[in-house]
């Protein structure tokens, strides 16, 4: 896999609606902010091009070194606002998708998840974590850019509805491994 092929896209864009409107990606886990867990992951990944998608504190994170991607439609209308805005900002192929506030994902799971993609023929692979899909966390390819703006278009905003098609082609985590989802104050550790 080529790493310009696939760039890794973190989403920090949200309103942290669970976290009292507190931009989730400074939110501090064991000693450091989510978004450098995030981005140290997308390193160990190999993706040479890493992007934020962000629509506050955009000098904050632009500081951290990477791109970051404001959402092009106005009105905070969710992660596939922020898939979409990406794909329009880089050239890669791939985006290798990472919620901020997921950790857990094995050093190799950009590599296991786009062998998947490729071996299905399929536009979209997510993660399959016990018996809970988590669609955001995967790999989705630029073939799916026309579909997505249109689906948007209509209104669409479920990333579930967006990725039913492809749900029986999410690879599943190895056995024993789940993700830490830290969308809610109590999950975090300072």
């Amino acid at each position: 896999m080529a790493s310009e092929a696939v760039a890794g896209l973190v989403l920090a864009g949200g309103l942290g609606r669970r976290h009292g409107g507190i931009d989730k990606g400074w939110l501090r886990h064991q000693g450091r902010p989510l978004v450098a867990h995030a981005l140290a992951h997308l390193q160990q990944a190999g993706c040479s091009t890493r992007l934020i998608s962000a629509n506050r504190n955009i000098e904050r994170y632009a500081a951290l070194g990477v791109s970051v991607v404001q959402d092009r439609r106005e009105g905070f209308l969710g992660p596939l606002s922020g898939i979409e805005s990406a794909f329009q900002a880089c050239e890669a192929q791939c985006l290798y998708v990472l919620p901020v506030d997921v950790l857990g994902m094995p050093g190799d799971w950009l590599a296991q998840l786009h062998s998947q993609l490729q071996s299905s023929r399929q536009p979209w692979c997510g993660t399959l974590d016990g018996d809970r899909l988590q669609p955001l966390l995967g790999v989705w390819s630029r073939d799916l850019l026309p579909s997505l703006q249109a689906y948007l278009d209509a209104g669409g905003r479920r990333v579930m509805e967006f990725v039913r098609p492809w749900q029986a082609y999410a690879l599943a985590l190895p056995d024993g491994l789940r993700l830490s989802n830290l969308n809610a104050p109590e999950s975090l550790q300072p």
